[in-house]
């Protein structure tokens, strides 16, 4: 899903995520930045006001620093990870932002695989050295084999 921030004629950039990554391209010469979730602290919408017309959608990334709540979309116009629109593109922003967080939440839980133990593989060997030897039989090698593999 992508969201295209603009400021009357300007575009100010972009946020789009998926396949576990969000990408945020601020202004036209600017090449992106692709983000890991977990790198991701919180997602940020900064309303429009009755003084200023223009809202944003600010990422903030672990490492890097934050404005206060009663700052307005101007103080991010220059913040990377920040993108700006304008009043109309209101409802679109909020429609994203709580898409955005659906997709957060859901790959900050997917667990992470963990690496296989070496030592999983040196009972293996073992087991085999065993039933290569005739200590034990096959039925065993294969019992044992499925409760060290897990299966």
């Amino acid at each position: 899903m992508k969201f295209v921030g603009r400021l009357g004629f300007l575009y100010d950039g972009e946020i789009e995520f998926g396949d576990g990554v969000v990408k945020i391209k601020k202004g036209k010469k600017d090449v992106g930045r692709t983000i890991s979730p977990s790198a991701i602290i919180s997602v940020d919408l900064i309303k429009p006001s009755f003084l200023n017309n223009a809202g944003c959608i600010h990422i903030q990334v672990i490492g890097t620093s934050t404005h206060s709540f009663v700052d307005t979309a101007f103080n991010y116009t220059t913040n990377m990870n920040a993108i700006c629109f304008e009043k109309k593109q209101l409802d679109e922003a909020l429609k994203f932002k709580e898409e955005l967080d659906k997709f957060l939440a859901e790959a900050k839980t997917v667990p992470i695989p963990q690496p296989v133990e070496n030592n999983m593989y040196d009972e293996l060997k073992q087991l085999k050295q065993l039933l290569d030897e005739g200590i034990i039989t096959q039925e065993d090698f294969d019992k044992k084999k499925a409760l060290i593999l897990g299966i």
